[in-house]
């Protein structure tokens, strides 16, 4: 009885169910995703360099013409970095400081964009050589962070971010590098860092999502989980 045991076949799915977990699996997988991108829009890695001896300005779009912001480095005495939020209705950027020309936050990842304090002004320093202001800006010391922000295009009030490493003040003349940004759409939340309103795990093993997904869907993961560790350890 032991020898026919172990001969035994094994127990097979007959194609017609594997074409059927296939084809749930995929349309599963296609609204999730729809359904993502519909509520936060994600750039993708960008890696802008503002370096510190040019002057620069590169304006990166948001969800229509008329809606962008932009960063700025400038290769004068003070050696300045810069940020902007334009949109149709209006703008603004998460600030610090009760300056009259405000600085521009730097947010730690998982902060709650829409909490803080915002500016109206057309713009905002993030960094400013010490010998040409009193006060030390946020960004003059090195390191990574996140600049939120909120534009309404009549729709509803929109939030994001942009995450920025910083090379410093003394050391690096406040250069900077612009790394990825998103959004999210009217309504939706979305803190410092945060590229999908769904979390980001892949289905549990074993489960239908699995099956479906197979081998193409699971290297499809393992290439974004890849981009999510390249972005956070830059």
């Amino acid at each position: 009885m032991k020898t026919k045991t172990l001969l035994r076949k094994p127990a097979s799915i007959a194609k017609t169910r594997w074409a059927t977990y296939a084809a749930a699996g995929a349309a599963t997988a296609l609204v999730g995703s729809n359904a993502a991108e519909a509520a936060i829009h994600y750039s993708g890695i960008l890696n802008v360099h503002f370096p510190a001896d040019r002057n620069r300005r590169v304006t990166f779009p948001l969800d229509q013409p008329g809606d962008s912001f932009f960063f700025a480095h400038t290769n004068a005495s003070c050696k300045e970095a810069l940020f902007a939020i334009n949109g149709i209705v209006s703008a603004a950027f998460g600030r610090s400081g009760p300056f009259v020309t405000p600085f521009v936050s730097k947010l730690s990842f998982g902060q709650n964009i829409s909490a803080g304090e915002f500016s109206t002004r057309s713009y905002g320093i993030m960094a400013i050589d010490r010998l040409c202001y009193t006060y030390g800006a946020p960004w003059n010391d090195p390191g990574t962070g996140y600049v939120g922000f909120r534009f309404n295009n009549g729709a509803g009030t929109q939030y994001g971010w942009a995450r920025v490493t910083a090379a410093g003040e003394f050391e690096g003349g406040n250069a900077f590098r612009v790394e990825a940004y998103a959004y999210a759409d009217p309504g939706e939340r979305i803190r410092a860092g945060q590229r999908s309103s769904t979390g980001e795990q892949p289905p549990d093993e074993g489960s239908l999502g699995w099956l479906a997904l197979g081998a193409a869907g699971l290297l499809a993961w393992r290439k974004s989980r890849s981009l999510t560790a390249r972005l956070e350890d830059a």
